[in-house]
């Protein structure tokens, strides 16, 4: 750690409130082939890994961020929330606590307008949950029709050249089942709410029967039995929405490119050469190529809007504690959500509602109350008026202008329609966010090695990891007890650099791009024994992980493409508890920018297959 004399003293955060920018691109080589296989193994013989790592390390310069510091701050180990006061804007709209699923459904149906109503659909198109719904009651379509459409489109996309590889497992007798069900509940005219019948996939480090849940692995799914859903999957088994399998994922969720050896990597519909982003990359892959109107991902990094962001599609990370984590693999406890990702924010708010604080019951702590807004924009436009009046957005703008220039040109262009809609953008400063990221990293690390250590201690399981993975957390374990305290002091003080700007300076939400890039290129010389690139791993992370380390709810909300048609995010980050403020929001720039935004090169219609 240093001698004490030798470490600065910073003074308390509450006394921080102006800073430089001082978020650094990483520094390391891009790894792959024997390369990284020499890595690989160096880091996991012992005795030699020591010099290995302090050169890199040193020369990162990540140690030197956490370690050169001392933090007067008490830590802060997991981001829990105080529950909002009444008449604040994070207790805006109708709370849904306590009532059914269906009910819930129908109350966040009410602030979607023409909600299951018959209304013309240009071709091509995105098929909405609305869109099912008025197909489904009008019997112009039935819930076993659009489920064998959805199984279709899985099956192209796998003699697809390359494979998109969207799904790790998906049993189509059990998605007839489900199905079936629900088509005789719309005969009988009792659907179980406006969810029943849609299809929607889960990643698979999510527990969901009847299939095993692997992590991205070859090996847990045999490993650990599952013996019953994760809450947010019985929550939605409860709406009658059809299960149509396990989505694939960045092995372990340890990477953001969405990179899988033992399953294949999901790619990219609208450019199958590109990576979809990661963790959830099957999840946001399968919504944006129209398989699925919603899938449920999990966010611990960035993981639900990175990839949403990347194939043009939008996401909800909710604050940390609103689901329950049980029924789940071991994760990063600390900074985890489960997120939705949707092919439009109206979706996202429908499944919010069905899922927000599922399983919290048996929680020591009790999130807030679910809420729904009182109305979202409809699909014919905005209408009169200015839905944003009086709300302020925050723009660090050294942060934001952080990324490629056609991705900065697009998120400027989004903040000009928010303006046009009423809201102030307010130059704000988010200090410190090197420590920030630096010690997310550490954390997210420490956290997912606790997780998989049974597989890292077994030489036979650890060689079934792919590289990158094992170098991860290989690395992980070269941070001393010490850096995680010092790394949750860190986090202490962001939260209060965070809390400043929505309660002191009333910001309703911070804006920055989602990721600072445009979807990577799969290489080929990562097909045959995987890639490490921190450089690459820095730009899709930039702007998500301070959301996480804190706590927080955000979105990402697509809102244009690039000269070569890869489509760009904006990210709103929101209030602890303030989901349906967010939705309400980010509902209006969706709206605003709906011109801009395309369905992808590969693509299906549930509606006309």
């Amino acid at each position: 750690m240093g001698s004490a004399a030798s470490r600065q003293l910073l003074p308390p955060a509450e006394e921080v409130s102006e800073g430089p920018y001082d978020l650094r691109a990483l520094r390391a080589p891009r790894l792959t082939g024997r390369a990284l296989q020499w890595v690989t193994w160096l880091l996991d013989s012992t005795p030699l890994a020591g010099p290995l790592w302090a050169r890199s390390m040193r020369d990162s310069g990540i140690p030197q961020a956490i370690r050169e510091q001392n933090l007067p701050e008490a830590p802060t180990f997991q981001p829990l929330w105080p529950l909002p006061p009444a008449g604040t804007p994070c207790a805006e709209g109708a709370s849904v606590d306590g009532l059914g699923v269906g009910d819930r459904l129908e109350a966040a149906a009410q602030a979607i307008p023409d909600f299951g109503e018959l209304r013309s659909r240009s071709a091509g198109g995105r098929v909405t949950v609305s869109d099912l719904r008025a197909a489904y009651a009008s019997g112009a379509a039935s819930p076993e029709a659009v489920a064998e459409a959805a199984l279709a489109a899985l099956a192209a996309t796998e003699v697809h050249r390359p494979p998109l590889r969207l799904l790790i497992a998906c049993d189509p007798a059990d998605v007839r089942r489900q199905a079936a069900e629900s088509t005789a509940r719309y005969r009988a005219g009792a659907p179980l709410s406006g969810l029943d019948g849609v299809p929607y996939a889960v990643i698979d480090g999510i527990d969901a029967l009847p299939y095993p849940t692997t992590a991205g692995t070859s090996y847990l799914g045999a490993k650990r039995p599952v013996r019953g859903d994760a809450p947010a999957v019985t929550a939605l088994r409860r709406a009658g929405a059809v299960l149509l399998g396990k989505a694939n994922l960045h092995e372990v969720g340890v990477g953001m490119t969405g990179l899988n050896l033992a399953h294949g990597t999901a790619r990219n519909p609208h450019d199958p050469a590109r990576f979809c982003g990661g963790s959830s990359s099957g999840c946001a892959a399968a919504v944006a190529a129209g398989i699925c109107p919603f899938a449920i991902g999990i966010d611990g990094g960035g993981s639900v809007r990175v990839p949403a962001a990347l194939c043009g599609v939008a996401a909800l990370r909710p604050t940390v504690g609103r689901t329950s984590t049980a029924h789940c693999p071991p994760n990063a406890f600390s900074i985890m959500a489960f997120g939705t990702i949707a092919g439009c924010l109206a979706d996202a708010l429908l499944v919010y509602a069905a899922i927000g604080n599922a399983g919290t019951d048996a929680q020591a702590f009790r999130p807030a109350p679910v809420r729904v807004p009182a109305r979202l924009p409809g699909m014919a436009g905005l209408g009169p008026g200015q839905p944003l009046a009086g709300q302020r957005v925050g723009v660090f703008w050294r942060w934001f202008e952080d990324a490629d220039a056609e991705v900065v040109a697009a998120c400027r262009h989004a903040l000009r329609l928010m303006e046009e809609q009423g809201s102030q953008v307010v130059p704000v400063c988010m200090p410190e966010l090197e420590l920030t990221r630096v010690s997310q990293l550490l954390t997210i690390g420490a956290e997912l090695r606790q997780a998989h250590l049974g597989a890292l201690l077994s030489p036979a399981l650890r060689r079934r990891l792919q590289p990158d993975t094992r170098v991860t957390l290989a690395c992980a374990a070269r941070f001393s007890a010490t850096d995680l305290l010092q790394a949750q002091k860190a986090r202490t003080r962001a939260l209060t650099h965070v809390g400043r700007l929505f309660c002191e300076q009333h910001i309703d939400y911070v804006a920055t791009p989602t990721v600072a890039v445009t979807a990577p290129p799969i290489r080929p010389d990562m097909a045959a024994a995987g890639e490490l690139d921190l450089r690459q791993t820095g730009d899709l992370m930039r702007f998500t992980i301070a959301v996480n380390f804190c706590g927080l709810p955000a979105l990402s909300v697509p809102v244009g493409h690039s000269a070569q048609g890869l489509p760009i995010g904006l990210q709103l980050m929101g209030q602890a508890w303030a989901e349906a403020r967010l939705l309400s929001a980010g509902a209006v720039l969706e709206a605003a920018v709906r011109a801009r935004v395309h369905t992808p090169r590969i693509f299906f219609d549930l509606l006309r297959p």
